[in-house]
């Protein structure tokens, strides 16, 4: 039995179905859609503390609220911010989803 692999894939599929690869390639690539202000967090480390976490994302602009917790499994915040507009919100998930903050753990924002 032949592993499917992606260069597999290409090989048979690539030259019909080039479009529609690409395509699905960005649909599973692309970041979340922020439909809110209100964003879920995880993946600040802990030992920053929420009061610097708090003011790394006031960076991106005003809070209206602000809930941040340790993790209990990792060393790691997580918690919820409220933006003042959703465009405060698009720009914290645009800059720091998916970022590696050097504790080994992604970033993740999330609209909610």
């Amino acid at each position: 039995m032949i592993k499917q692999t992606p260069k597999v894939a290409m090989q048979r599929y690539g030259k019909d179905y080039k479009g529609l690869i690409r395509q699905c390639e960005a649909a599973l690539s692309a970041p979340p859609p922020v439909n809110t202000p209100k964003i879920k967090f995880s993946g600040f480390p802990a030992n920053m503390g929420s009061d610097a976490c708090r003011m790394t994302l006031e960076s991106i602009g005003p809070i209206t609220s602000f809930d941040c917790e340790a993790s209990e499994d990792l060393p790691i915040l997580t918690g919820v911010v409220e933006f003042e507009d959703i465009e405060a919100a698009k720009r914290a998930v645009s800059q720091y989803n998916g970022m590696d903050m050097g504790m080994g753990t992604l970033l993740e924002l999330s609209s909610i």
